[in-house]
């Protein structure tokens, strides 16, 4: 049996490679510095993804501080987000993602859209036949468990009191950045508390 000889990208590929890397990071880096203020400092649009208004309008109606006009926003936000196939994305472009589906879907429910309309009925469809609900993140079930839409004894649990753990064990809550500490803790008491509304 003779040994396959491993193929080696040859001196002058690497360097082609390297060279085009080199310049695209060139022109990635004035054209930052070109719009970059002159005190430092840059300025753009800072956008998210439609689960945090979806999450918005369900907060809203789980605290019942829901008011039309927000409502009629945040809906017309999300229908204009919809993919031609009924799903949602997490970014700009990017492929059909089942939580921010489900989510935006539950919101548009929320804000009165019946599961009939064909919007609706096209995003309900690719969920079911990406999963459904059990095939979502965590978050997503936590919002539906809200509303009694999944069942509290199914989801993960992260009792409050790990906020008494010291510092040195591993977990400790200080283990965690800032953003996952302000999600995590309340979260904690969420589940421990189980609403519905």
């Amino acid at each position: 049996m003779t040994a396959t000889p491993t193929v080696q990208p040859s001196e002058s590929s690497e360097s082609k490679t390297l060279s085009v890397a080199r310049e695209a990071t060139a022109r990635a880096v004035d054209h930052l510095l070109s719009r970059q203020d002159e005190r430092g400092w840059w300025k753009g649009d800072l956008e998210t993804n439609v689960t945090m208004d979806a999450e918005d309008l369900m907060l809203r109606q789980f605290l019942g501080i829901q008011d039309p006009d927000t409502l009629d926003a945040a809906a017309r936000y999300l229908r204009s987000q919809q993919a031609t196939d009924g799903t949602w994305a997490t970014f700009h472009g990017g492929p059909p993602e089942l939580s921010a589906t489900i989510e935006a879907y539950v919101a548009l429910r929320l804000a009165g859209d019946e599961p009939d309309a064909p919007h609706m009925a096209a995003a309900s469809a690719w969920v079911r036949s990406r999963g459904g609900i059990a095939s979502s993140r965590v978050f997503t079930r936590i919002w539906l468990a809200l509303f009694g839409w999944w069942r509290w004894e199914d989801l993960p649990e992260l009792p409050p009191e790990i906020i008494y753990f010291p510092k040195w064990l591993p977990l400790n809550i200080y283990d965690f950045g800032c953003w996952a500490r302000q999600t995590i803790v309340p979260l904690t008491i969420v589940s421990a508390k189980r609403p519905v509304r």
